[in-house]
């Protein structure tokens, strides 16, 4: 006969939660509600771990965005996830202006370690480029003042 586990507490799985990594309000939720943990004395829980400061979604955008732009992410890609996880946009735009980082630098960066290899008249080459650096979350002009580089030794 199997034994059964004890359930355990949300409290306890929320501590966990936040113990191995910051996580938004929104998440915490979402991880606790998939365990069956809902309701209003939930949220009250969530809004004292916030008042003790154990739980911040300013301190989570502030780490998502850092690992998010050091593998190689841009501004749209970020955006796109912080709002997902719950971060509001007033939030978010206070974030990138705090954060203060050059896109273009990561862009490049990011290019670099994927392609160096400018297209030149190589429509092909340059949409498949195009689109990596997209799908990424760089805007049109970033990628475009990349890709029309004449040399890959140009912003060096």
């Amino acid at each position: 006969m199997k034994k059964e586990k004890p359930k355990r507490d949300y409290k306890i799985i929320a501590m966990d939660l936040l113990a191995r990594r910051e996580h938004s309000r929104r998440e915490l939720l979402d991880k606790l509600k998939v365990r069956g943990f809902e309701g209003e004395e939930v949220e009250d829980y969530l809004d004292r771990l916030a008042e003790r400061n154990l739980q911040s979604d300013q301190r989570f955008a502030k780490s998502f965005m850092r690992v998010r732009t050091e593998t190689g992410y841009g501004p749209l890609r970020i955006q796109q996830e912080l709002k997902k996880k719950g971060i509001d946009e007033h939030q978010i735009s206070l974030l990138f202006e705090e954060m203060d980082i050059d896109w273009y630098k990561t862009a490049l960066s990011i290019w670099q370690k994927k392609y160096n290899q400018l297209p030149g008249n190589d429509l092909k080459l340059k949409a498949k480029q195009a689109r990596f650096m997209q799908y990424r979350g760089f805007d049109f002009d970033t990628i475009n003042r990349i890709l029309s580089r004449t040399s890959i030794e140009e912003d060096e």
